[in-house]
């Protein structure tokens, strides 16, 4: 990721005036022949005043697009590195990562009192800023006086020195100086400053400060060779490398300076002008004092020599106030301390005694921290050293996880729902809250996920959405059935009159018989679809499953000519239950398996006890020789309103679920494509004892 930060600086006038040839301090707008003109009109005709002012308007109008903008300012491009705390390092701010440093600080300064804009790049290894100025006019960087003389480039010096330093690692004690080195190995910084330090030693040359100081604490380096004293200083504090200690004087100084092309002369000679304004002013001490601190050097006592004898009397009369207050102190500075491990206690129980599961997870997905509800949900003591966010969900989300960690940290903060698999087999939904935050170094960002089980709310959702479709179907059944129940009822009576009119053939009773018997159904369905919305108990008696499927076929009658049907029902099946709805339970079954068998296809009936410990049920499978149903919609096809066929509505597998689960049963489908369908149901099994 590319950072850049662009500013428009406001120009600061010089003390005393302005330098001496330019209309504006600090600016390079005092070159502008604009700023002239309206002295010189004062001297032209109207007519011709006019006509200047007409065409100096238009081709400012035009100009200031962005094809055509003749004064735009070119933008100073500067390279800073992000490894090289406290001059340059990354850091995060308001979510955002920006650059920070000594050496950020000195050019945002010249950028504001010299009115230059300038954009902020950060640039990993010395060697890319160096490339960055050989093949960009418009460009400068942090450097050493000797980097631009081989260079043949300006150096405006910034107020500080790089001190070239030896570190050893801490059990190394022959080491002290460069006449040390001899047969040792020793690692330096590729394109670093050492301008006037000869190293003699087998040269091990790396990318980093942070990477010689690891090889060093790791014993695979002898001496490292620092350009940066304060930078290695840093780095070995926050990242404790205990193993490696700092020995003998500072080998050479390396002044550090803004490192520009020379081709713009008056830009050279601005920021030379803006350097000597800062240090005149204090500003470069201000900031040597922010991010290195106060050098404090020896006292020489034999100046205040004269003073000290004045200075005891006084000393002894204000000691015992000294003891006295520092008691005083120490009892604040106690209460104190004992209020912030109160505030941090608190801040922790917090956390911890959230709902939520909480994570601290790097970029790789890497788990640092756990509270302890993510940890008691997960059954674990604490976070395994290699336990990665990835290894929480199903297997199928994995790349969703890691594009969800990519966009937390380049974003800032995400928010995405993810299946993590339970130690005890089940799938916990869950909605998970990411936001980056500030790492204890500062180039490390980690981010913090808040994980919420949102399981139960999706199953409310899933129930409100049904009980919504049954409010439809409600509506639908009670606005069609007035509408239907005549057509029924005057079909009903017609077959009556014929069967009862005079002498008709068997066939032609056994198909007026079956109109009327479906007729009275068709009327059973529309007072079912009614009671859907509003159900009413069940007329519970003793049946026998198996009788009942025999009476269902014999309802269908001429529907299944057109397949084989095969029957394998063992014993009587008694359960409990209403006749009417577990009729049309199994009519429907059947009628489904006709609807995908095509002619002379195959449907089976298999009925039997079986028993689950001290419970016994009744299964009765129906399978059929048809396409099938694929993976994903073995769930969906006993919801409402979901169907494969054209002319069907999806209702009949919703409305025979619905009465199973009413019987405290279960129904159940087993499928694959173009191998047919199996519906099972399980029904409690009434026994007599």
């Amino acid at each position: 990721m590319t950072l850049s930060v662009s500013l428009t600086p406001t120009p600061v006038p010089f003390p005393g005036g302005n330098p001496p040839g330019k209309g504006l301090p600090f600016s390079r707008h005092g070159r502008n022949p604009l700023l002239a003109l309206p002295c010189f009109l004062r001297y032209l005709p109207p007519t011709m005043r006019r006509t200047i002012i007409i065409t100096v308007i238009a081709f400012l109008f035009f100009g200031s697009f962005p094809a055509g903008n003749v004064f735009a300012e070119p933008v100073l491009r500067v390279g800073f590195g992000i490894i090289s705390p406290p001059f340059a390092f990354l850091s995060v701010k308001d979510g955002r990562k920006v650059i920070r440093g000594y050496d950020v600080d000195i050019c945002v300064m010249l950028s504001k009192i010299s009115g230059v804009k300038m954009r902020f790049l950060p640039i990993g290894s010395i060697r890319e800023r160096g490339t960055l100025l050989r093949n960009d006019e418009n460009s400068a960087i942090i450097g050493s006086k000797d980097k631009a003389r081989k260079l043949g480039l300006a150096f405006i010096p910034a107020g500080v020195s790089l001190r070239n330093h030896l570190y050893v690692h801490k059990d190394c004690h022959t080491v002290t100086c460069l006449r040390d080195l001899k047969g040792k190995r020793v690692a330096l910084v590729k394109d670093a400053p050492y301008d006037e330090v000869e190293v003699k030693g087998e040269i091990i040359e790396v990318n980093s400060p942070l990477e010689a100081l690891t090889l060093l604490h790791d014993g695979a380096v002898d001496v490292f060779l620092a350009p940066a004293e304060r930078v290695a200083d840093y780095l070995i504090e926050n990242h404790e490398l205990t193993e490696v200690r700092k020995v003998g004087l500072t080998l050479a100084r390396v002044p550090l300076g803004l490192i520009i092309s020379t081709r713009d002369s008056d830009l050279v000679a601005q920021f030379r002008q803006g350097m000597q304004y800062l240090k005149d002013h204090g500003h470069i001490q201000r900031l040597r004092d922010k991010w290195f601190g106060k050098e404090v050097g020896g006292l020489n006592l034999s100046r205040y020599y004269r003073h000290i004898a004045a200075g005891s009397a006084t000393i002894l009369a204000i000691f015992a106030g000294i003891i006295l207050w520092n008691v005083s102190l120490k009892r604040r500075v106690a209460r104190v301390a004992d209020d912030l491990r109160r505030t941090e206690q608190r801040y922790r129980d917090l956390i911890e005694s959230s709902p939520d599961m909480i994570f601290l997870v790097t970029e790789a997905g890497d788990i640092l921290h756990a509270n302890d509800r993510a940890l008691s949900n997960l059954s674990l003591t604490s976070p395994a050293p290699d336990l990665n966010f990835e290894d929480l969900v199903i297997a199928d989300e994995k790349e969703d996880v890691a594009a969800f960690l990519t966009k937390v940290f380049n974003d800032g903060c995400d928010k995405y729902e993810f299946e993590v698999d339970m130690p005890d087999g089940s799938l916990l939904q869950v909605e998970v809250a990411g936001r980056i935050i500030q790492g204890s170094l500062h180039t490390e960002l980690l981010a913090c996920l808040f994980a919420r089980n949102v399981t139960e709310r999706n199953r409310m959702e899933e129930e409100l959405i049904q009980s919504e479709r049954l409010g439809v179907i409600g509506k639908m059944a009670a606005s069609v059935a007035h509408e239907i129940n005549n057509p029924l009822g005057i079909i009903q009576a017609n077959a009556e009159d014929l069967l009862f009119a005079g002498e008709v053939d068997a066939d032609t009773r056994e198909g007026l018989e079956a109109i009327q018997r479906n007729a009275v159904r068709a009327g059973e369905i529309i007072r079912d679809l009614l009671d859907l919305a509003s159900p009413k108990p069940f007329a519970e008696e003793t049946l026998d499953l198996a009788d009942m499927v025999h009476e269902s076929i014999t309802l269908l009658g001429p529907k299944l000519r057109q397949v084989e049907l095969t029957l394998d029902l063992r014993g009587p099946l008694m359960v409990r239950g209403d006749s009417r709805a577990l009729q049309q339970v199994v009519v429907n079954l059947l009628l489904n398996a006709q609807n995908y068998v095509q002619e002379g296809g195959e449907v089976a009936i298999a009925g039997y006890a079986s028993a689950h410990g001290d419970d016994q049920t009744i299964r009765l499978e129906i399978r059929d020789s048809g396409k099938g149903i694929a993976r994903e919609n073995l769930f969906r096809v006993f919801e409402p309103f979901f169907t494969s066929r054209k002319s069907g509505f999806g209702l009949g597998l919703f409305i025979t679920r619905r009465i199973v689960e009413r019987h405290n049963g279960i129904i159940f489908a087993e499928s694959e494509p173009g191998r047919g369908t199996r519906i099972i149901i399980e029904l409690p099994a009434f026994s007599q004892n």
